[in-house]
């Protein structure tokens, strides 16, 4: 089977969260033979706050650590969009059944006990990573499909609304036209036809601006059909 760096064309990164500097520098040495960009932190709160800066590809968390725990900081990466599509796999003693459940439950995708067969961790990290590479194409894939909704959407909603503007603009020009022709004696009748129709056009700005509010970026599978009750 290949290294972990031949997973994708792609540099892949691994952030090992350990306190023991011992473990932490094997660790860091056995995924850097495995072609793999390696970043460390040394508690839950570094952990943190080089997940949010550098967005590495997998993360290996030990439980037990000063300042911050795995499991504290495993609850603030899942609960943030930014980080949560991270996979994180929690390091634990053997036998500490309770914070494995605690990992599990706030968000860890798999565990590994201390002490552990390397190569099996690898193995582990090599699955888990093949899924992500496959979230990451998806994802691209869809961003993709809801730009193109987004300007499909768009380009429906132009050709709405210049349809539906043209109208009562049309009505406002031709009887300012007539009036013009009237020497400027303007009825009651061509006042509120005219009103009417800039309060048409005032509408249909007005609910653009609402929709743009309510619905800036287009739901997935959502968009073939736009419904525009406003413009009729």
């Amino acid at each position: 089977m290949g290294t972990l760096s031949m997973l994708k064309k792609r540099p892949l990164t691994v952030l090992v969260v350990e306190d023991d500097d011992e473990l932490r520098d094997i660790l860091h040495a056995e995924f850097e033979l495995e072609g793999l960009t390696v970043l460390t932190a040394t508690d839950g709160s570094e952990a943190v706050t080089t997940v949010r800066r550098l967005k590495p590809d997998l993360i290996l968390m030990d439980i037990m650590m000063p300042v911050m725990s795995g499991i504290e900081a495993t609850e603030i990466l899942k609960g943030d969009e930014e980080t949560r599509h991270i996979p994180i796999v929690m390091l634990t003693a053997a036998g500490n059944k309770e914070d494995i459940v605690k990992g599990l439950e706030v968000g860890a995708i798999d565990y590994i006990t201390k002490p552990f067969f390397m190569p099996e961790l690898k193995a582990r990290l090599r699955a888990i990573l093949q899924h992500k590479i496959m979230y990451d194409e998806l994802k691209k894939i869809q961003d993709t499909l809801i730009k193109n909704e987004r300007l499909r959407t768009m380009s429906a909603l132009t050709e709405a609304v210049q349809g539906s503007v043209n109208e009562p603009l049309t009505l406002i020009l031709g009887r300012i036209h007539l009036l013009r022709r009237k020497e400027g004696v303007i009825s009651k009748d061509d006042l509120r036809t005219l009103e009417n129709a800039a309060n048409k056009i005032k509408d249909i700005i007005n609910h653009l601006g609402i929709m743009e509010c309510l619905y800036p970026t287009p739901l997935l599978g959502e968009s073939d059909f736009v419904d525009l009750p406003f413009l009729n």
